[in-house]
């Protein structure tokens, strides 16, 4: 009876406690790891929603380095152990005399493990090729890059890879690196002294760090995943500054709000693609009562364009010089204009403009559109590639994307119907060549964007042409001959 018991309870502790002589493979519903005989984490790879999911999004985040390798101060032998508790697995790293030298905790659900070292006070994270961004041509280049993150007194400091100057940081908040829609974030309970490693030759990100504390040891919070909102706040709460970090606080609530208002319509809508056209269209629909607005003071300047114009080409053809100006002057001065009236304007463009940034850094950074095909988009985070071109332009690439043009076909029949009825001949030359420049250069702006962004613009240009058709078959404007 003794003999069986003590059989049970040898069963018991190898099947709860594995001593494990090489590198052990931790599987969870949002991790995918790897840990070495030492304690490093040498592979990490992130799914989002989860690996289990059909159509999960993944992303291998380490290198070929290892993407946590610890400075080893122990000598002799280590030996790593395995336990898993409820939903919790342990990884435990001993000394010879039994002492736990390094313990990593990896919950079942979620993107946040935690390490405690007893022994290095230092540790190198990195980053490999798989982490790197996306090829990219043009102001595309802008979105895609890899870049450093220290979190200080709740503002978000960001620093290139290509920076030539190496500076040493000593913190105690989150820092880390991130691309467009994955990092890796570290948090340590005492200061550390964080050196990321930059220069112009740096393709992938690698930070040293070093505990500042007597006894040398390091605890450390370490996020491997998504930028994500949800995502991010159940990790850690100020985690969710990393959203949007760039812009200033009202312009990151629009942001906010667009990206909930885009989540919620791909609830009903089944492709992201089609989600992405109806946000344009209820966006839209939201501003209307300030694009009326718009729309009447931009009327307002149209009106006055033409009443002046008769006057102002006189005085400048029988005036030059000081003379002239004065006669300008006292003719806004009869006429009871303000010289600035033509700043009215600008109103419609003060309108799009916090929306138009909102829109632009949403769609940037929305992890749900990548990989996502619609039409013939291959992946709606890349520019839609609809042809590729026998050779490679400067700037713009070895693609011809179609979406670019579309946008700038709408806009500019847009400019050809929009014309107000006061204005002559000579105006509605002037406006349409400048609606025309405007048009081209939004063109070459958008061309490397991602297809998800142009597609938001081309669903917004289409509905100002159908707003536009509408008002002239109900004859409330004019087609210039």
């Amino acid at each position: 009876m003794i003999e069986q018991f003590k059989y049970c309870v040898v069963v018991f502790l190898l099947a709860s406690s594995m001593v494990v002589s090489a590198d052990v493979q931790v599987d969870t519903d949002s991790l995918q790891l790897k840990f070495s005989e030492q304690g490093d984490l040498i592979h990490a790879e992130a799914c989002f929603p989860s690996c289990a999911a059909e159509g999960s999004k993944r992303r291998v985040l380490s290198g070929k380095q290892g993407m946590v390798v610890l400075d080893q101060n122990s000598s002799g032998q280590l030996q790593l152990t395995q336990d898993k508790v409820d939903s919790l697995t342990t990884l435990s790293v001993t000394d010879q005399s039994g002492r736990v030298v390094h313990r990593w905790q990896i919950p079942d659900q979620g993107w946040l493990i935690s390490l405690a070292s007893s022994k290095s006070g230092s540790a190198t994270l990195s980053s490999g090729e798989a982490f790197r961004p996306a090829p990219s041509s043009g102001f595309g280049y802008l979105l895609e890059q890899s870049r450093y993150l220290v979190f200080d007194d709740g503002s978000v400091e960001t620093i290139g890879l290509d920076e030539t100057e190496e500076v040493t940081h000593t913190s105690d908040g989150w820092f880390g690196f991130r691309n467009r829609f994955w990092t890796v974030m570290m948090q340590s309970a005492e200061p550390l002294a964080i050196t990321p490693l930059t220069g112009e030759d740096v393709k992938d990100a690698s930070i040293q760090v070093s505990s500042l504390a007597a006894d040398g040891g390091v605890e450390l919070s370490v996020y491997l995943g998504p930028i994500e909102p949800r995502a991010l706040s159940q990790a850690a709460p100020e985690l969710e500054s990393l959203m949007y970090s760039g812009l200033w606080f009202w312009l990151r609530w629009i942001c906010q709000a667009l990206y909930y208002l885009l989540s919620a319509i791909a609830v009903v809508v089944p492709q992201w693609g089609l989600a992405v056209m109806v946000l344009s269209l209820l966006v839209g629909i939201m501003m209307r009562p300030l694009s009326k607005m718009a729309e009447r003071l931009q009327d307002q300047v149209h009106e006055i364009d033409a009443r002046l114009a008769p006057m102002l080409s006189e005085i400048k053809k029988n005036y030059k010089g000081a003379e002239q100006s004065e006669k300008i002057i006292a003719m806004y001065k009869d006429a009871k204009v303000h010289p600035l009236y033509s700043l009215k304007s600008l109103a419609g463009v003060l309108v799009v403009i916090p929306v138009f940034i909102g829109a632009f850094n949403m769609l940037a950074e929305n992890i749900h559109l990548s990989g996502e095909v619609f039409l013939w988009i291959a992946d709606l985070s890349l520019p839609d590639a609809f042809l590729q071109l026998p050779f490679k332009l400067p700037f713009f690439g070895e693609y011809f994307n179609l979406l670019p043009f579309i946008m700038t076909g709408f806009s500019f029949l847009d400019s050809r119907l929009h014309n107000h009825p006061a204005m002559d001949a000579a105006q509605r030359r002037k406006h349409a060549r400048n609606l025309l420049t405007m048009s081209l250069a939004f063109l070459v702006l958008f061309y490397t964007f991602p297809a998800g962004m142009v597609l938001y613009w081309v669903t917004n240009n289409l509905i100002s042409v159908s707003k536009t058709l509408w008002k002239l078959k109900r004859g409330q404007s004019e087609v210039p001959e």
